[in-house]
This record gives C-alpha cells, sequence and structure tokens, in this order.
C-alpha cells in the first residue's frame, strides 16, 4: 500500500536550506531529503563580442543581443556605456597588425614614404569580408586606366589620409534599460552607421539591480570603408523562385561624386540566358541614386547552363554580379588609381512548379451500376512554395475528394486524393481529370473503367430509417428482382438468356440490422420481398463499462464509509485510554483493512443486478447515435454444378450488389423496470389446461405524458393481458399482467406490443404447453372399507405419482359433494322404484351420515405434485350409524380435466363388533337422512329390556331340479369380529 505526505514549507529566512524528513518503520528507519533554495537570477548573453564587419559608409546594419534569465528571481537591467565609452579612432598607423601586414606586401612596390602611408591606411580601409577585398584589387587595375585619361576626377576617400571615425557609429537600439522576468529572454539591438572610414570600437556594460548579478561586459566592432559609387543592396535576395516565371528586382546605386559617371551593368555569361539588368550601361548623377532593373526568368536549362553557381539538389542560386563605373578613382598619395569595379550578389533559391501524380493512369476496374468504386491517388508539390490546386470540368460520373478537389498543398507535401467512380451505364470509360494549379499550370490525369450490370437489382439501394428508440424498431421493405434477361456487362448488342441466381446477404456480427430472408434463390423474372429491420440496442462492451463503473463507485463508497467509522472508533478510544497492569497507557494500534480488490469483469453475469442499473443508466443518459453501413449482397454465376449438387456455386465480385443503410437511434421514451430489464417473458414449462400469470413493469424516462395502448393478441391462443393501460406521466410506472393458460401440447410464442406515441415496446412471450403424466397406485373400481363400527373411521392410501417435467395440479371430488349432483337423491329414485330385491348394483352415492358430514373424505381434496415426485391422498371411511349402504365416488382429475382415476368407495357400519353378512335384501339400498320415525309402544318389561336386538336375517333357498336331477340350494353366510380402535391401541 501507499500513502501520500505533504510537505508544507514556510521561509522564514532567505537562505539556502537542505535537511532530512526521517521517518521510522516496521522495516526500520528511513529518510527523505528536502532541499529549499532561494530564487536567484542566472543572467547570460548569447554572445559577449559582436563584429559587424566591414560596411560602406552611409550604409545602416544592426545586430541583436539576446538576454537571458534562466532563473526564479527578476530584475532590472540598464545598458552603461559609461565606465568604458572610448571608441578607437584609428589613423592608419594604429591599424590591425594582421590587417597592415597583409596590405603592405601587396603595396610594397611603392618607394615613397607617402606611398607606404597610403599603402597602409588602405590596408586599414579594407577590413572587410573576403568579396571586399576582391573589389579593393579590381578597383586598383580599373584606377590605373582612368587616371591616364581623366587625372583630375579624384575620389574622396583619397582626399586625406588622416580620417578618423565618429565615435557615434555603434549606437545601442530603444531598449537600454527595463525589467527582466524569471525565465524570460530580451533581445537588445546595436546598430553600426559608418559615416567616415575606419575602425570603430564601444565597449559597454549590462548592469543589474540584484547584487549577486555581476555586470556584463559587451565588446562591439565595426570596420567603414569608403567608396564614391556603391550598391545600396550588396546581396540582392529574390527569395524562392520558380522555373519559366518572371522576377524582377530592383538595383539601387548611389553616388556621393561631384560629377556625374557613367555605370555598365555586366552578367555573367553563364547566366544571359536567364537573367538580364536592364539598362545595360546608365549615368549616375552627382550625388543621386540610380535604380536599375533586374529580370530573372529561371528556364528548365538553369542547372546545365550554370552549373558552378546553381546547385541542383538544394536549389540555391548565387550569381556574382559586377558594376563597372568609369572615371571612379581612390587616390593613393600622389597618384590615383582607378578603383575595381562594384560587386554585388543576386541570390535565390530556384524550385519548381510541378504537381505529380504517383501513379497514372488510374483503372478503376468492372464497375456495377448501383455502386461506385474509390480508387486512390498521391498528388504531390514538388515545389518549396505552397500551391493551390483545383479539378476543373469533372464529369458528372466522377467526384473527387475531399473538398471537392479543390485544395493547397504546403511544399514537398503528399495529399492523397479519392477519385469515386459511378457507372451511370454499362460501357466502357476512357476519361482524363485536368488538374489546374494556382500558377495556371495543367496536369492531365488519365483515367478507364469499364461499367457493368449484375444480373440481381435492388429496387433501392439507400434506406434512410427514421429516429428509432433503443429498444424499438422500424422495417423497410424492398424488392430484389431478377429480371427475364441478362443484359452483357459491358453493354454489348447480345442478349444472353438469364439463369437461376443464388444471392445472400452478408451482415457483419453483432449489427442492430437484420434482413429477412438474407439468401434465397431466384429464377428468372421472379421478385423477392426483403425486409429490413433496424433494432437499436446498447452495445455489450457499454454496459459492461458502466457496470464496473458502478461497481467501482460502490466500493469507494463502502470504503469511505469504513474510513469513517474507523475514524469515529480511534476517537472514541483516545477519549478513553486503556490502562496497562503497571499503570502505562497501551498504545492504540488502528487496524487496517485490506485494499479494495479492482471487480474483475468476468464476474459479471450477464443481466446480473449491476448490468441491469448499468443499462438503466445508460438508457437514461443516452443522448443519440447515428451510424451508417453498407450491406453487400452477393450474387452467384449461377445453379451449382448438377452432377454435384454440394458444391459451392461460382460467385463474381462484378455481381455484388450493396445495400446502404441510414441508422439514427435515440432515446427511448418507454423502458422495461422489471424482468432484469429484459423484454422476454418466459413462462417455460406449463401443464395442459393450467394457467400461469407473470407481471411486467413499464417507465416512461421522457419529458411528455405517454398514453400506453397494446396490440391485440390471439383470441385462441394461451396469452392473455389481464389489466388495462393507462396514461403515464414523465417518471411513472405501470404493471402489466399476462397470463398464460395452454390448451395444447407445443411450444408458444407470440409478440405484445406496447405503443405509445413516439415508440413501440415489444414483449416476446414465449411458454411450451406440457401433456401431465400423472398415475394413481389404484387402477380404478371398487374400492371396499369393509365394517366399521359406528363413529369409528378407517383410512385407505392413494399415491399419485408425477412422471411429467413440470408440477401438475390436481383435485380429488367426492360425487356426494359436487354441486353438478342432483338435489335430494334424485339419482336414487330409479333404485326406489324398482324391486329391491331385483337391484343387485346399488347407485354412486349411498347413505351418509346423519349429523351432515360426508361419510367419506379426501385429503388433501387439491394440490399440485412436483415433477418426478409422488404425493398421498388419504381416503378416510368415518359413518354414525349403522348401515350397509354406505357409498360414494371418488374421482382424481387434474388441471386439465382429465381424469386420473374413479374410485367407487363403500363401507359398512354396524353398532356391534359381530356382524353377519349374506343372505336376502330386507331393505333399500338408499336411506333418509331423516331421523327414524319414533312410534308409541307400550311400556317394556324388565325382562325385555335386558334382551339385546336381534337382527332378522332372511335365506331363501331355492333348489332346482332338471332331468330328474334335484339340484341342492346352496347359500353362504359369513360372521365377522369388527377390530375396535381401542383394541388395535392395545395390540
Amino acid at each position: 500500500m501507499s500513502c501520500d505526505m505533504q510537505a508544507v514549507f514556510q521561509p522564514t529566512i532567505n537562505e539556502d536550506l537542505e535537511g532530512e524528513v526521517h521517518f521510522e518503520s516496521a522495516l526500520g528507519p528511513f529518510s527523505v531529503p528536502v532541499r529549499c533554495t532561494i530564487k536567484k537570477c542566472e543572467l547570460e548573453v548569447d554572445s559577449q563580442f559582436l563584429d559587424f564587419g566591414s560596411h560602406v559608409v552611409g550604409q545602416t546594419i544592426s545586430r541583436i543581443i539576446t538576454l537571458t534569465n534562466k532563473g526564479a528571481l527578476a530584475t532590472l537591467f540598464s545598458l552603461n556605456t559609461s565606465s568604458r565609452l572610448s571608441p578607437e579612432t584609428s589613423r592608419v598607423q594604429t591599424a590591425s597588425n594582421v590587417s597592415a601586414n597583409t596590405r603592405q606586401e601587396e603595396s610594397s612596390q611603392h618607394t615613397t614614404s607617402e606611398d607606404r602611408s597610403c599603402s597602409v591606411s588602405m590596408g586599414t580601409v579594407e577590413l572587410q569580408p573576403e568579396q571586399e577585398s576582391q573589389e579593393f584589387s579590381e578597383a586598383l587595375h580599373t584606377g590605373s586606366e582612368a587616371s591616364a585619361t581623366d587625372p583630375e576626377i579624384i575620389p574622396e576617400a583619397c582626399a586625406s589620409s588622416d580620417v578618423h571615425s565618429d565615435p557615434g557609429d555603434i549606437s545601442l537600439g530603444s531598449v537600454r534599460e527595463g525589467e527582466i522576468g524569471p525565465f524570460q529572454s530580451l533581445q537588445l539591438e546595436v546598430l553600426f552607421s559608418p559615416t567616415i572610414p575606419g575602425t570603430v570600437k564601444l565597449d559597454f556594460h549590462i548592469i543589474f539591480s540584484d547584487l549577486t548579478s555581476k555586470p556584463i561586459p559587451i565588446q562591439v566592432r565595426g570596420d567603414a570603408v569608403s567608396v564614391p559609387v556603391r550598391v545600396v543592396q550588396p546581396s540582392i535576395d529574390l527569395k524562392i523562385c520558380m522555373f519559366d516565371r518572371l522576377y524582377q528586382d530592383s538595383i539601387v546605386v548611389q553616388s556621393r561624386a561631384s560629377s556625374a559617371l557613367r555605370l555598365t551593368f555586366e552578367v555573367c555569361p553563364e547566366m544571359r540566358k536567364h537573367m538580364e539588368i536592364l539598362p545595360k550601361t546608365a549615368f549616375v548623377q552627382a550625388q543621386c541614386s540610380f535604380n536599375a532593373q533586374l529580370k530573372f526568368l529561371p528556364r528548365s536549362s538553369l542547372s546545365k547552363d550554370a552549373k558552378d553557381l546553381f546547385d541542383s539538389d538544394t536549389g540555391v542560386l548565387e550569381v556574382p554580379m559586377a558594376v563597372e563605373v568609369a572615371g571612379q578613382l581612390i587616390h593613393l598619395g600622389f597618384t590615383c588609381v582607378q578603383v575595381m569595379p562594384l560587386h554585388f550578389t543576386v541570390q535565390a533559391v530556384v524550385t519548381s512548379s510541378e504537381l505529380r501524380f504517383d501513379r497514372t493512369p488510374v483503372d478503376f476496374g468492372l464497375c456495377s451500376i448501383y455502386q461506385s468504386v474509390k480508387s486512390s491517388v498521391r498528388l504531390t508539390n514538388l515545389s518549396l512554395l505552397p500551391q493551390d490546386f483545383g479539378f476543373l470540368s469533372v464529369p458528372e460520373f466522377i467526384e473527387v475528394q475531399p473538398n471537392d478537389g479543390f485544395g493547397t498543398l504546403l511544399p514537398q507535401e503528399t495529399l492523397e486524393i479519392d477519385l469515386i467512380f459511378s457507372a451511370k451505364k454499362a460501357k466502357e470509360y476512357n476519361f482524363q481529370l485536368r488538374c489546374k494549379s494556382g500558377f495556371n499550370r495543367d496536369f492531365i490525369l488519365s483515367c478507364r473503367a469499364a461499367g457493368v450490370r449484375p444480373p440481381l437489382q435492388l429496387s433501392h439501394s439507400l434506406v434512410q430509417f427514421g429516429a428509432t428508440a433503443i429498444g424499438d424498431k422500424s422495417t423497410a421493405v424492398l424488392h430484389l428482382i431478377h429480371p427475364k434477361k441478362t443484359i452483357p456487362p459491358v453493354g454489348k448488342d447480345a442478349v444472353a438468356p438469364a439463369a437461376p441466381r443464388l444471392f445472400s446477404f452478408s451482415l457483419p456480427e453483432g449489427s442492430d440490422i437484420s434482413i429477412a430472408p438474407s439468401a434465397g434463390r431466384l429464377l428468372p423474372g421472379e421478385r423477392c420481398l426483403l425486409q429490413v429491420t433496424f433494432r437499436p440496442r446498447l452495445p455489450d462492451q457499454d454496459i459492461q463499462e458502466e457496470a464496473l463503473r458502478l461497481l467501482r463507485r460502490v466500493e469507494l463508497h463502502r470504503l469511505e464509509e469504513q474510513e469513517r467509522s474507523r475514524h469515529a472508533e480511534q476517537e472514541a478510544l483516545k477519549a478513553v485510554p486503556v490502562v496497562t497492569a503497571k499503570g502505562k497507557k497501551a498504545p492504540v494500534i488502528p487496524k487496517t483493512d485490506q485494499p479494495a480488490e479492482s471487480p474483475n469483469p468476468a464476474e459479471l453475469r450477464p443481466w446480473s443486478e449491476r448490468q441491469e442499473e448499468a443499462r438503466a443508466s445508460l438508457l437514461h443518459s443516452f443522448t443519440g447515435r447515428y451510424s451508417e453501413s453498407t450491406v453487400p449482397c452477393f450474387v452467384s454465376d449461377g445453379d451449382p454444378p448438377e452432377d454435384d449438387p454440394q458444391a459451392q456455386p461460382a460467385w463474381s465480385a462484378f455481381n455484388t450488389l450493396h445495400l446502404r443503410l441510414q441508422c439514427p437511434a435515440v432515446q427511448p421514451p418507454l423502458v422495461v423496470t422489471s424482468n432484469s430489464a429484459k423484454n422476454v417473458i418466459d413462462f417455460h414449462q406449463v401443464a395442459v389446461g393450467e394457467r400461469v400469470i407473470k407481471r411486467f413493469t413499464v417507465q416512461n424516462i421522457s419529458r411528455e405524458t405517454l398514453d400506453l395502448g397494446s396490440s391485440v393478441l390471439d383470441v385462441h391462443g394461451p396469452f392473455s393481458l389481464l389489466n388495462a393501460l393507462r396514461c403515464i406521466r414523465p417518471g411513472e410506472k405501470h404493471t402489466l399482467v399476462v397470463a398464460f393458460s395452454p390448451s395444447l401440447e407445443k411450444k408458444y410464442c407470440e409478440i405484445l406490443e406496447v405503443r405509445s406515441q413516439k415508440m413501440t415496446l415489444e414483449m416476446t412471450l414465449s411458454g411450451v404447453a406440457v401433456v401431465p403424466a400423472v398415475t394413481s397406485s389404484h387402477p380404478g373400481g371398487v374400492l371396499d372399507f369393509g365394517h366399521v363400527l359406528q363413529k369409528e373411521c378407517a383410512t385407505h392410501v392413494l399415491k399419485l405419482q408425477n412422471s411429467s417435467v413440470v408440477a401438475v395440479g390436481f383435485r380429488a371430488l367426492l360425487a356426494s359433494l359436487s354441486p353438478s349432483r342432483p338435489p335430494g337423491g334424485a339419482d336414487g329414485l330409479a333404485s326406489l322404484l324398482r324391486t329391491h330385491t331385483d337391484s343387485p348394483v346399488q347407485p354412486a352415492v349411498g347413505s351418509q351420515n346423519l349429523n351432515g358430514l360426508s361419510v367419506f373424505s379426501a385429503v388433501p381434496a387439491e394440490g399440485s405434485v412436483a415433477p418426478g415426485r409422488s404425493l398421498d391422498i388419504a381416503v378416510t371411511f368415518r359413518p354414525d350409524h349403522p348401515s350397509v349402504n354406505y357409498s360414494d365416488r371418488l374421482t382424481v382429475e387434474l388441471a386439465n380435466k382429465s381424469k386420473v382415476c374413479v374410485v367407487d368407495v363403500k363401507g359398512a357400519a354396524s353398532s356391534h363388533n359381530m356382524y353377519l353378512l349374506g343372505g336376502d335384501v330386507l331393505t333399500v339400498p338408499i336411506e333418509s337422512l331423516l331421523p327414524p320415525p319414533t312410534t308409541r309402544r307400550p311400556p317394556l318389561k324388565e325382562p325385555e329390556l335386558k334382551e339385546k336386538p336381534t337382527t332378522p336375517v332372511l335365506v331363501t333357498l331355492r333348489a332346482g331340479y332338471s332331468a330328474g336331477v334335484i339340484t341342492p340350494a346352496v347359500r353362504e353366510l359369513q360372521v365377522g369380529c369388527i377390530a375396535t380402535q381401542s383394541v388395535k391401541k392395545v395390540l
């Protein structure tokens, strides 16, 4: 486990502090180092020495010094030039030794001291880059020729060799003081504007208000040279240029001479096909400037014409240019030598304006007239500049994406262009696409395709479903047509006879779309009705993730409750300290629970309680979903071979049809909140004739009142809706009661639609009817209880065995208690009308008790037998007066009115334990329930009272005589003894 420790630092002194925090643990002590530092300034510059190099007098150049504060403390700064502000105004003799020695070697041909002085002076002036030294050497050659023709023209540079540089030639920019924050950078500008030739130096310091920060010294150096005529911009940068396009710029030549000078612009021979300066010859007036026009038109042969000036790999072009100035002289001592030509450089990066396709031509292949084929090409900008492009005059059967074929390509960028071809007719297509760039260049892309006509046709290739709620469905109907004649794929004149075709729609796994039928066979001229159904549902993955989130939230809440209770226990223990035997307080060690484990997704069973809550949460927060899908329909080339019907038929990709579906899903206004939020009510197995009732609850989660209605169930079916539907307000619930009472042995399934204004909620009702298999231990017939003493009872057990897979209900019915039995014993009227001696069969219901209770009883009278179990029914005979005509009929029937057994029960009752059985019948089989009539008899004498009543028995003997033979008459009389219950208890 781990815990967080919070360290709070409140500084009271401005010093760096270092220390350790010590901890004690069960494994030993350990420490954590702690370091606290004060805010500091860490100041630095990118360069402490700034060299401007050599520049012509009159030019202004700037350099940037970057001041950076890497510390966390802000400070004020200022640029101080007072500490060391002594720009060196060097004479000719105080120039750089290196430059002086170099130039002295060039001027060693002069013998006079003035010539040496002038030579050294020239070395000081020419402290410039290599380009300026080249200009100086050429100026010497030109000056020697000009001095012979016009010795009166003396340049200003030779007027005096004792020229001092102005200390103000190097100046600081506008930012000279301010504040630099923590981790901030500032740019300080230094300007160099030479006014007279010479070397200029400037030393200054950057000082800070922070006492711990030392001043930063900066050294700046620059050299200035002077010629009468100069090019204002010695380096002309044309930036990035394209081939075969004209670019222009101005060349500004400035003259400080006192007279007009002639200028001649020269272009090197390698660049004369590509570059031109107009005019080629011109005059610049005294103290004026002249603008010449530079024209640059790079051609494709540039890499061949100027191999030394142009790098074909990088595209960099650097052209040295020269301006001949007639009469421009420089004074060297007493001799005026003509100065070299003015040199400047033209720089450019030449790039192509080419747009290139990665492949051409583009072959779309065979394309059905009912679908589109997409092919992608890559368009690359080979230029170093961005280029706009657009596909113009695009045919109607082609679509260019993205942005309808228009866009901008960055330098060296490659863009994937999608070409979508939709054939309108079955024919061959050969066409060209024209891509025009922003520089008015056309790039042609050749394309070809062949339109084909599939053998089958869909009445609609696009199905747009309406907004469908989760749990609802939307259905679209379309036709799949097989024409009688097949048109050739590419539109030839011949017409081929049609053949039977097999088709199959391939739906993605887990899709909300269903197509019925999804496969089949069509004969020529037939059409098949297709039903496309969209049933939006929540993905199982989303439900699983939401269930895990809810489970983690519950676990977190439980841990918080445990933490509160533990904290309360600790507070209570602190209030009542525990005292040990020695009188010391024992430390209270709080109990620590094990860290909560993350719930395992595999432990969440489908339709568990958590998943039901997750599904309800997702439905309440569902905002909407839109999806598009394309379902392919594969069409065969014909039937399988006749010799091998099991072989797979040939399938062609060109015969494939595509059905595009647009499916928007919205939040359902009505959801099921019971039955684990499932839309299936399964009654499982129910015995035929029984009735099972189930309930489910729906809730309105919308913001509107819903008026509920339902579909009509099959009136002859087993399902029935027992309650009415009503309007439910937002948030209210309504419970529906459904009954299942099958009458035949089979499987039942029916759809109950709960309808509202915005959706139809389908509930699937299913159940299996099973014929019960119940047998009885008594096969039926007569169940004789024999003789029983009056007011005593006898019991016999009937066992019911249920061999079916469902529980079966039963009822034990006695004929004497049946409400359909004729009142008053009318069923025994026929027996009364007949001679009782001629009636050997007694009626179903015989004598009954005089106390009004049934003489026979069955317990339990009704119930249910579990599947595979047995149940005992106790039949009891309890007479209340003597009679031999006790009888009844016991019927055990099931809930489907089928009879398990019919038993005729009978018994006899006697007032004595001895009974005589046999003889002729002296009474009717049906007795009156009225008590016997009382007649006035004379009082009996004492001997008569002691005599027990006797039961008369009539025995009729009838002998037979036939053919002189007499058959004797035989009758049997049975004398029995009844075992009373008291005797049974003793035994």
